[in-house]
């Protein structure tokens, strides 16, 4: 019997932490339906793919490629995103696929790793059109609901929170673009701070309290 209690405990809490981590994929995006970078667009569901690699490898300790993605931003183009730093960049590739180590092309996502205890997307930006080679602008993100539809315009300070799933990233990484800008020697400090949620917690502890008295 209490063999059969510690499984179905174990297997609770797997599942929570398993949906904690989806939650945390969709941080600061709920109101935005896509952005523009230079000549390519991005739907919301491929920002995320984006920032939620980005947040796994920096919470492990990880980094990619030559540059070794994601790592620390220090916005001296004194760009505009939605929360202060400390920042992270990550690339985002308009194949489709999720950058795993080759070129990075033009356009990154940056996020906060550690916003009141969550990693979450505060922004994007790409090297084409930027007044040096390795300098960045801003990308241009317009506003959505939850159904995705668009409506106007969102400014970087306006980005909210979500909460759901997002879809798995597809397609074959073909990014191109400079491989090097300011911040390729910056290594990423900070691990991702992920909490089980109390709400949780109660649930365990009343399905095994009842368990109990079986």
């Amino acid at each position: 019997m209490r063999n059969l209690i510690s499984t179905l405990a174990l297997a609770l809490y797997a599942s929570a932490a398993a949906a904690d981590a989806t939650l945390d994929r969709r941080q600061g995006t709920s109101a935005l339906a896509n952005v523009t970078c230079g000549r390519n667009t991005y739907s919301r569901s491929q920002i995320e793919d984006a920032v939620f690699e980005g947040c796994s490898l920096h919470a492990a300790g990880e980094q990619l490629g030559n540059s070794r993605y994601p790592h620390r931003f220090n916005n001296r183009e004194g760009l505009t995103f939605a929360t202060a730093g400390p920042y992270q960049e990550f690339p985002i590739l308009s194949s489709g696929a999720v950058y795993s180590g080759r070129s990075p092309g033009a356009d990154r996502v940056v996020f906060n790793p550690d916003y009141e205890g969550s990693c979450v997307y505060v922004g994007a930006m790409t090297h084409t059109g930027a007044p040096t080679r390795n300098g960045f602008v801003e990308c241009d993100e317009v506003a959505g609901d939850e159904s995705g539809g668009t409506t106007t315009t969102l400014s970087p300070s306006s980005s909210g929170t979500a909460s759901g799933t997002a879809s798995a990233p597809t397609g074959t990484e073909t990014g191109t673009g400079s491989e090097e800008d300011p911040e390729d020697n910056a290594a990423a400090a900070a691990g991702l701070h992920g909490v089980l949620g109390v709400g949780v917690q109660m649930v365990v502890g009343g399905l095994v309290g009842g368990l109990l008295w079986l």
